[in-house]
């Protein structure tokens, strides 16, 4: 019997490196090791440069996305020019679970970095459904996620203080909601502070107020575009403080 070692062997490299960090992080992840296998040998995966939409919402057809690395900011098939994402993902992040339903994509994902990103296609996933009905318990769990990320972020913004929705956005767009991120990764947001504003609903300059109240406090640090969360676990303590 091939193990895996000896499979990724002989798979090319971004199949091999993407096989790897999806099994390590996220939904498939945690998934029994033979739906793993199943998804992973109908995958193909790419690279998509920072700046490119690689997902479309409204899409029916593409199937279940997974990022292997990088960072994608999500935007919603309902979003205006004030809002035009909602959440960052990263690796472990997947979607599409809709379009195996017969419904339209509801989420478009966009490279803020270079991304690596790996697709399996609705018709292969349909087909190994098929011959495996009970598979899609594995689905469910996919979704059941999205919803709470959803639910999650639903939730922070009706926080009325604004200074504790800043800060639960911030985390969340960090990744690091609910835990600190790997010792060896900072926390860090590369999205612009009228974007991040936006998605607080609040403006920007209430926005920056707090940002620089966080920054003396030791809390942040800013730089271009970009936001380092010097302290989740305090940040965390703000907004659970508040409950």
């Amino acid at each position: 019997m091939v193990g895996r070692s000896q499979l990724l062997q002989g798979l090319s490299k971004l199949s091999a490196e993407g096989r790897e960090l999806l099994s390590e992080t996220g939904w498939l992840s945690r998934m029994p090791e033979e739906f793993q296998d199943a998804v992973f040998s109908i995958m193909v995966f790419r690279r998509a440069p920072a700046g490119l939409e690689f997902a479309h919402a409204d899409d029916r057809n593409p199937g279940l996305v997974g990022i292997a690395s990088g960072c994608v900011e999500i935007g919603f098939a309902e979003g205006h020019p004030e809002t035009r994402s909602m959440h960052l993902a990263y690796t472990g992040f997947w979607s599409g679970y809709k379009t195996l339903l017969g419904q339209p994509r509801y989420l478009s994902l966009q490279a803020r970095t270079d991304v690596l990103w790996g697709m399996a296609t609705r018709a292969s996933m349909e087909r190994i459904l098929r011959e495996n009905p009970q598979w899609w318990r594995h689905i469910l769990v996919m979704a059941d996620e999205l919803v709470n990320v959803a639910a999650s972020g639903f939730a922070d913004l009706t926080r009325q203080s604004s200074e504790v929705r800043a800060i639960a956005v911030l985390l969340r767009l960090a990744d690091c909601r609910y835990r600190d991120p790997p010792e060896d990764l900072e926390a860090e947001i590369r999205i612009s502070q009228t974007d991040l504003a936006a998605m607080s609903v609040m403006s920007r300059n209430t926005f920056n107020s707090i940002l620089n109240r966080l920054v003396e406090q030791g809390l942040l640090e800013i730089g271009y575009r970009s936001i380092i969360l010097k302290n989740p676990a305090a940040l965390r303590a703000i907004v659970h403080a508040d409950y």
